[in-house]
């Protein structure tokens, strides 16, 4: 989706605060909590897409969209991507706190469950064909009750990776397997593009 979006710290700490006292926690990264800062988390997401791109799918990262926050909360845009997308692959690296990643995952991924067919008793649940086309991907490190629960509450696919060229791979084998699947298997085709420029979010 797209790493959560820096901002000016100093623009709203007053001028004579002491920034080295003064500044909140939350504005200070934990190197010892993950391998990257907000800008390597960038790089990796962007180099995947533009990758992806490169070998003819229609990528985008969430945040390529820049609708104001104000306007749609980050939720509801998760949820809207994902309805509007042929595949939609989160990207979850190790960094720091993935709680924000966990939420979008889990709301977009709840949005995608709450169908009638889910509403049976789980022997009988159906789940819909849309949840077939959900896949995270995230390294070997990252550790999330979020990501364990992808697998026990909405049986999605997970995935791990290494670098971005190995999760462009892993993104790009997801994406054709969907195509297949849209041409020559049971998922019905979202519209009648082309399979070269289905979108990938």
């Amino acid at each position: 989706m797209g790493p959560y979006r820096t901002f000016d710290v100093s623009a709203l700490v007053g001028d004579d605060a002491d920034v080295e006292s003064d500044v909140p926690s939350f504005a200070t990264w934990d190197a010892s909590a993950g391998e990257y800062a907000e800008d390597d988390v960038l790089r990796l997401l962007e180099e995947t897409r533009d990758c992806l791109r490169k070998r003819g799918f229609n990528a985008f990262l969430a945040i390529d969209v820049g609708i104001d926050l104000e306007e749609m909360d980050a939720a509801t845009q998760s949820i809207a991507f994902a309805k509007a997308s042929n595949v939609t692959v989160f990207i979850a690296p190790q960094v720091g706190d993935n709680l924000g990643v966990g939420i979008e995952i889990g709301s977009v991924l709840e949005d995608v469950y709450s169908t009638p067919g889910m509403m049976k008793s789980a022997p009988d649940a159906t789940p819909p064909s849309r949840a077939r086309r959900m896949m995270v991907a995230s390294e070997p490190t990252v550790r999330s009750a979020m990501l364990g629960a992808v697998n026990a509450r909405w049986d999605a696919s997970v995935r791990t990776f290494t670098d971005a060229e190995d999760c462009c791979r892993l993104c790009a084998q997801f994406c054709t397997h969907i195509q297949n699947e849209e041409l020559y298997g049971t998922l019905d085709r979202l519209d009648t593009k082309t399979p070269e420029s289905h979108d990938t979010q």
